[in-house]
């Protein structure tokens, strides 16, 4: 028998056992306090102009227009302040007041409230936008002029560090001027403001625009001011330099019957709808009189019975590979005419893209590279001549003293002055052979520091190239004296290294040691043949 320990349970039925939610309620019941009186709601008129303006969305169910509501809450809201005390940060892509919660809605209005009464405050961007759309659709404003002061405001407070908001409200203040009827031009408020560089595009063939260089810089490929030879206290000569080579090429334009433009420019488009403030949340509600808006010969805008269209440039899509090209070549001859230490190749690639527009009639590229060079000697010519004026004045006075003297001196006899100019000559002719050989020891002087900077930064540039890309250019060296039928593609590929990686890199570093690059890539390396001579050398020494 197993002697195993046992236990026997008797459950008994009950005729009241109850179920297990009667059980838990009971239970509840017995610790749970009694039931209290809800007690009536505070009010909130504040709360209470909120939901009003949010039912506004109610009376077009079916609307999807988010600035048509937008601008219907705004002028509800228009004369609305607050004293809020809290500060919830807002971060909203196309903020508006539909998707704000109380606390968002309380801290806008306060901030609001005050950069009306003008205590500028920082506060987070989604704020601010929020208050420039507001100002677009003339809330809170007396009139246009009043809009744009307050956009101003805005702008000098906030815009820079914020690379979003000052992209925008540039483009935005553009429109303004369009849009509204201004007591002042555009150019005038771009020239009163300094703001020429957000608007390159729109003044790049405008006459009397200060600094040039840094209008047409902002549309090209190649970024002048990151060059070596700019920063080295050339900054203005290259400035002067460059508006000399836009005249010239500006003329040689007009003696072909055609416009400088229309080397930039490609065509204008026909008249097509315009709508002001794109990006933002703007619905046009107010009449506008029939007028147009010219900015330049290749921007017209028109307004016609309240209707906005425009016609506007249409641009080569190189256009930025050929301005920069025009500014890199003029480097390239100024850095040769100033003898500067580093020479610049402006090649047939401007930065990554292929240059394919100079096959225009009006520039081919023979011409333009002629045009260009002689532009860059003249204005050097003119910048070292030599001035010498003379002052009439002074010259009779000299006249006058020198006759007083003569009469005072005697006069020696013929034989003592004879002997007196045998004595002289030789000091005369020693003093003269002295400035000569000081002379030639000064220029020899100048020319060896030059050389040898110049041979510096060959040597850095030895020492600073791999075992792969010295092979690579010893390689280029033998196929370019015709010696080798050597491939640098296939040594590239051995090494397991793109060609064009492999350029980019000789290429770097020789930019860094001397200043520009020595080869490019087309299938091949090719060496550039000014500095193969030079080349010769790192691999011989290598």
């Amino acid at each position: 028998m197993d002697d195993s320990k046992f236990a026997e349970i008797e459950i008994k039925s009950t005729q009241n056992r109850s179920t297990s939610a009667e059980a838990a309620l009971r239970f509840f019941s017995s610790v749970s306090p009694p039931p209290q009186a809800i007690k009536p709601r505070t009010p909130d008129p504040i709360r209470e102009k909120f939901f009003e303006m949010r039912r506004l969305a109610s009376q077009r169910p079916f609307s999807r227009n988010d600035s048509e509501l937008f601008y219907k809450q705004a002028q509800f809201m228009e004369e609305f302040t607050d004293n809020f005390e809290g500060n919830a940060k807002f971060n909203m892509y196309y903020p508006y007041y539909q998707n704000m919660g109380y606390e968002y809605l309380r801290t806008y209005f306060t901030w609001r409230t005050k950069i009306r009464n003008g205590e500028v405050l920082p506060t987070s961007l989604s704020y601010i936008f929020l208050y420039i759309y507001e100002l677009l659709s003339g809330i809170g404003v007396s009139d246009a002029a009043d809009g744009l002061n307050k956009l101003l405001v805005l702008w000098d407070a906030f815009a820079s560090g914020n690379p979003n908001l000052e992209k925008y409200l540039a483009i935005w203040l553009k429109d303004y001027h369009i849009f509204y009827d201004l007591p002042h031009s555009f150019s005038d408020f771009i020239e009163e403001r300094k703001m020429q560089k957000y608007y390159s595009l729109t003044l790049l063939f405008y006459e009397n625009v200060e600094n040039k260089l840094e209008l047409w810089n902002n549309v090209s490929t190649y970024n002048v001011m990151n060059s070596k030879f700019y920063k080295d206290g050339n900054e203005q000569l290259m400035s002067d330099c460059f508006t000399d080579v836009l005249s010239e090429i500006q003329s040689f334009c007009i003696k072909r019957n055609t416009r400088f433009e229309d080397l930039i420019v490609y065509s204008v488009s026909r008249r097509s709808p315009w709508q002001p403030f794109k990006q933002a949340l703007f619905q046009n509600q107010t009449q506008q009189g029939d007028r147009e808006i010219i900015v330049s010969d290749f921007e017209q805008y028109f307004c016609k019975n309240g209707q906005w269209t425009a016609r506007l440039p249409i641009y080569y899509s190189s256009q930025k590979d050929f301005v920069g090209y025009i500014i890199k070549k003029t480097e390239a001859c100024l850095r040769q005419a100033v003898g500067y230490k580093y020479k610049l190749i402006a090649d047939m690639k401007s930065g990554s893209k292929p240059f394919r527009e100079l096959q225009r009639p009006a520039a081919k590229r023979a011409e333009l590279d002629k045009l260009i060079e002689n532009a860059v000697t003249e204005f050097h010519r003119n910048l070292t001549r030599t001035v010498v004026t003379v002052d009439h004045g002074n010259l009779a006075r000299i006249r006058e003293e020198a006759f007083e003297t003569q009469e005072q001196l005697i006069v020696p006899e013929a034989d003592n002055v004879q002997k007196e100019q045998q004595a002289d000559e030789p000091a005369h002719l020693t003093a003269c052979q002295n400035a000569h050989i000081q002379t030639d020891d000064y220029l020899s002087t100048d020319h060896a520091e030059l050389t040898m900077s110049f041979s510096d930064g060959w040597k850095a540039l030895r020492k600073a190239l791999s075992d792969v890309e010295q092979k690579a250019l010893s390689i280029a060296l033998q196929v370019s004296r015709g010696n080798s039928s050597e491939s640098t593609k296939v040594y590239a590929d051995e090494n397991n290294i793109m060609l064009e990686v492999l350029a980019d890199s000789i290429n770097e570093k020789a930019a860094d040691y001397i200043g520009d690059n020595i080869l490019q890539v087309d299938d091949e390396l090719i060496l550039y043949d000014e500095y193969i001579g030079y080349l010769e050398n790192i691999v011989a020494k290598s």
